[in-house]
Formats: structure tokens, C-alpha cells, sequence
């Protein structure tokens, strides 16, 4: 499997980081519910917590053209993610981060996307196809979309096939090419160096949600906020900070 890696920008064979998979599973041995047991709109709404000031960073609309939504890693996964099973109608929705403050760092602590104003009811752990859960605990994997450079990418599956395109043809042109300096990196920095906005320069209809990983490499789930209908009205990544 080949990544672009945030390093050098280049095609090149990455292993994950053995050590953060080591914590995460002797910290999550035991199942994963398939609801989560928190209220992730209640985070939202505070202004600290655990001695961390939050701060809500709204980094603008996603276009859904198609309703279904993937999570990657984009400098790794993006050509061959797969999108939620679970369908939103196709349109535009906020994304918003939830940024950690501490003594020593900044960190992105969760991210959320608003399909309505309903209040979630619960939190339904997000699957891929192929993937199921009891109403009580998932089997014995742990879901969640992996990072590998420490960056994640929100968008629509459509938007997945232009941006693979696009990358393929940035490749082509620039063997050499690093695609986070040259691509990414300036839509980070007009959000502090968190989140970004990214416009496809080939499809400037097309964006995709970009985003630093909590702690870096790891393994992060997301969830679907559902509404007293069964509805979806949210949609939340948990990036294991708070």
C-alpha cells in the first residue's frame, strides 16, 4: 500500500505506529457498544472540562452531492475508503471542530457535522459495509477509520472519485511533489493549523473537510446522532482527547 506522507509528500510504504495501537488496545480490550454512552452535543456546549478550555471552530459547509459520507486518512486511504453505510439527503452542513486547550497544547478533540437543529437522542456507532453491531456491543473489532499521518479528510463519496483524480494528475505533473506542502498546507494555516476547508482546484464545487488527529496516529470512532425518529441529525468523530 502506498501513502503520501505528510514528511516528505511522496509515495512511499508507511507502517502505523505500533506503540499508539499497543495503548489503544489494552485501553479499549473490551468491546465497543454500539451506542455511545455520552451525550457528544453536551461537549459542544461546554467552555471547559477537565481543567481544558474548548473552543467551537467552525470550518465552513460540506457539499454532499450524493449523501454518503467517508472518513479517511488522506495522505493514506483515500483510494480505496469506503463510505458509511448509513445515508444523509444530499446537500450542504456545517462541520465544526472542538478544539482542547491545555497547559502545553492545542489539540482537536472532536469534530461535528449538523444535518439539523434536532437535539440528538443517542449516538449510533458509524459502520462501514460489512461491519455490524448488536444493540448492546459490536463483535470483538474495534470500528474506527485509521490515521496514519496523523490528518484525516471528510467529504462525499463523489467527491472521493474527483479528488483521487485530482491527486493522480498532481503525481503525474509533479513526480516529486510533497501534496501536503503544496496542496494543504495553506488551507491549515487560515485555521489556526487545525482544520481546513479544501477546495478541489480542478472541481471548485467539490471540498472535502481536512483535520489534525487528536493525538496523532491512531484509530478514532465516529458516530451518528439520531433524533427521537430515528432521524440523523449529526454526525461526530471522537478524537480520544477529553
Amino acid at each position: 500500500m502506498y501513502s503520501w506522507s505528510k514528511a516528505d509528500g511522496k509515495r512511499s510504504a508507511q507502517m502505523p505506529n505500533m506503540d499508539f495501537f499497543k495503548r489503544f488496545w489494552k485501553k479499549y480490550s473490551t468491546k465497543q457498544p454500539r451506542y455511545a454512552q455520552l451525550d457528544y452535543s453536551r461537549y459542544f456546549e461546554l467552555s471547559a472540562i477537565g481543567g481544558m478550555r474548548l473552543e467551537r471552530r467552525y470550518l465552513g459547509k460540506l457539499a454532499l452531492p450524493k449523501g454518503y459520507l467517508l472518513v479517511c486518512d488522506p495522505l493514506l486511504g483515500l483510494h480505496d475508503a469506503l463510505p458509511y453505510t448509513r445515508r444523509v439527503p444530499p446537500g450542504q452542513y456545517p462541520v465544526s471542530l472542538l478544539v482542547a486547550t491545555g497547559s502545553l497544547s492545542k489539540k482537536n478533540a472532536m469534530l461535528r457535522m449538523s444535518f439539523s437543529e434536532e437535539r440528538p437522542q443517542r449516538w449510533e456507532l458509524a459502520l462501514l459495509p460489512g461491519q455490524e453491531a448488536s444493540p448492546d456491543h459490536a463483535d470483538d473489532a474495534y470500528y474506527g477509520f485509521t490515521a496514519d499521518a496523523g490528518i484525516g479528510c471528510l467529504c462525499d463519496a463523489q467527491v472521493q472519485q474527483y479528488f483521487n483524480l485530482y491527486l493522480e494528475r498532481f503525481f503525474k505533473d509533479h513526480p516529486d511533489g510533497n501534496v501536503y506542502s503544496t496542496l494543504f498546507a495553506a488551507a491549515f494555516e487560515k485555521n489556526g493549523g487545525l482544520g481546513a476547508n479544501f477546495y478541489l482546484p480542478s472541481s471548485p464545487q467539490m471540498n472535502a473537510m481536512l483535520f489534525h488527529t487528536g493525538y496523532g496516529d491512531g484509530i478514532y470512532p465516529a458516530y451518528w446522532g439520531l433524533g427521537k425518529n430515528g432521524n440523523i441529525c449529526s454526525f461526530v468523530i471522537d478524537f480520544l482527547v477529553l
